[in-house]
């Protein structure tokens, strides 16, 4: 079994922009005009709409008190996250493959996966500019926390209803996540 150990980068606005320029997930933040909406105006914008081939959207709510990653999953359409819990909880670990699905399921079954192939953000909650995205359909991704004692991170996974999983098995490897 191959080791790898990662090292969680701290979700900063700048790693996330970052992230959003590679394609790996989307921010939720309100555009310049409903930030600046004027007195006794109202704004309505959509932020995102899934395929109608998808169905209908659902709301999850999802506890993570896992520690060890064991695969990586992607979504035919598109996955929102919504990082609403209480401030006291274990940091919600965030890893996604740092390449394509074909290109990171063909290292995985090669046996050639490495740390530069994982991106592993460490989300704090209720941070309005790290803790509301989407994910792209397609991109390979998990949740985690750190092992030891606290209340596990709980966050809303609003999400079409009849959407397809795939997964990339990594029983193979031991992969650890170290703090920021």
């Amino acid at each position: 079994m191959k080791a790898i150990t990662l090292r969680a980068v701290r979700a900063t606005a700048e790693v996330m922009a970052e992230m959003e320029e590679r394609g790996l997930l989307r921010r939720l933040s309100p555009s310049a005009v409903a930030r600046g909406v004027a007195p006794g105006e109202q704004v309505v914008e959509r932020v995102e709409l899934a395929e109608e081939r998808s169905g209908a959207w659902q709301m999850l709510v999802v506890a993570c008190h896992r520690h060890r990653l064991t695969y990586l999953a992607s979504h035919s359409d598109i996955e929102s996250w919504l990082f609403f819990a209480d401030p006291a909880c274990k940091p919600l670990l965030y890893v996604v493959a740092a390449c394509g699905a074909d290109e990171f399921a063909r290292k995985a079954g090669a046996g050639s996966l490495s740390a530069e192939d994982f991106i592993a953000l460490e989300l704090v909650p209720n941070d309005p500019r790290t803790s509301y995205f989407t994910v792209p359909a397609g991109v390979l991704h998990d949740e985690l926390t750190y092992e030891g004692p606290g209340a596990a991170p709980v966050f809303f996974v609003p999400e079409p209803s009849r959407m397809e999983h795939a997964r990339v098995d990594l029983s193979g490897y031991d992969i650890r996540v170290t703090r920021a």
